[in-house]
């Protein structure tokens, strides 16, 4: 049991370091995205920490096995630098007992990351698309910034508002530039409202401004005065995120549902558990080094298989989805694949130790 508990405190410190670390990398990332979403008017700023804290859970599917993968890599690699998985192995400590709290461990933490996969991955992915159409369907001045010019209608219109009301639905000293029929429109308005037609379509209500319209450097245009000037609101063309229906469903939905694209996306939410137990075992072998080698050895051939691995599971969901693949096969060949990588390693690993413990054998026969 001492083996086992300091296998495991040495794993769990490990898996607690590399999680943090990917975690924030992402959570930055994503950060700076939306603040440069919210710099450009697309979305709220209000709105910006929810839509983090979605993204994060949902990226929870993937960063748990990726972590977990790393922290066995990392954690064997170096007891394998300092000699104290020879040690272990030499004293009678077999490599199967390793293995096993591996997988046991690994057993554990796919159970989290099936909840994560299954249940709150999906609701986060629901959430984002129900606050993506609520944001869509809103009436445009909650995305707008007081004193600062917003390009609307994919760059063909530049709006700007001076001041802003309290409940964001009113605007003071209001300029608004566009092209209409290759002629420039300039408009300014002491105030403007939003309004919604009988046909809902949405309108800026202009109060008490000018109307400029021509083309710049010629003489020949128009002023017009007006008290009251309506003019349509285009939502913008950018959106904060590209929402799915089907990665947003419920896995209930999915099990019941006879689809291919629905089974092809519960076959890869049951393969990211799945994933951790199986590169969990991989990086038991994987991770096999010599002193001489150091504790990072193996770890960009051990991110390099990840990444054949991960690529190798999109493409057998996109040939579910297209029908190139039959459902019952689906993803299941590229585990199958990761498994007999596992079983070859595992033999060539034993082989390795049986030669590895004859030779410790012989030294300590010669120098009694």
């Amino acid at each position: 049991m001492i083996i086992e508990r300091y296998l495991f405190k040495e794993l769990a410190g490990t898996l607690f370091a590399v999680t943090t670390v990917l975690f924030l990398i992402f959570v930055s990332s994503w950060f700076a995205r939306l603040l440069g979403q919210v710099a450009a008017g697309s979305i709220q700023a209000d709105v910006i920490f929810l839509l983090l804290s979605l993204k994060s859970v949902d990226a929870l599917m993937i960063l748990l096995p990726l972590s977990f993968y790393l922290a066995v890599l990392l954690a064997f690699g170096r007891l394998y630098k300092d000699s104290e998985m020879t040690a272990m192995l030499a004293c009678g400590v077999s490599l199967t007992r390793i293995t096993r709290l591996v997988f046991l461990m690994g057993m554990g933490f796919a159970l989290i990351v099936a909840v994560v996969s299954l249940y709150l991955g999906p609701w986060a992915k629901s959430e984002r698309y129900l606050l993506q159409e609520r944001m869509s369907s809103s009436s445009g001045l909650e995305a707008i910034a007081a004193g600062q010019f917003r390009e609307m209608g994919g760059g063909d219109v530049v709006f700007y508002a001076e001041r802003l009301s309290d409940d964001g639905e009113s605007m003071e000293n209001v300029f608004i530039q566009g092209l209409r029929q290759g002629n420039l429109n300039l408009i300014v308005a002491e105030r403007g409202s939003q309004t919604t037609e009988a046909d809902g379509g949405r309108y800026l209500l202009l109060q008490n401004g000018h109307r400029y319209e021509g083309e710049p450097g010629q003489a020949d245009f128009r002023l017009i005065k007006f008290r009251e000037h309506k003019v349509l609101v285009k939502q913008a063309a950018e959106t904060v995120f590209t929402v799915d229906s089907v990665v947003a469903q419920p896995t209930l939905a999915l099990w019941q549902s006879g689809k291919r694209h629905e089974l092809a996306e519960l076959q890869w939410r049951v393969s990211m558990p799945l994933s951790v137990v199986l590169l969990a075992l991989l990086a038991v072998f994987l991770s096999r080094t010599s002193p001489r080698q150091g504790r990072y050895a193996k770890l960009f051939l051990g991110i390099l298989v990840y990444i054949g691995y991960s690529n190798l599971l999109g493409v057998a969901k996109t040939w579910v989805e297209r029908g190139k693949v039959d459902v019952l096969i689906g993803v299941w060949w590229v585990h199958l694949l990761l498994l007999a990588v596992v079983v070859l390693l595992m033999v060539q690993h034993s082989g390795g130790l049986r030669v590895l413990l004859a030779g410790n054998k012989g030294r300590i026969r010669e120098a009694a």
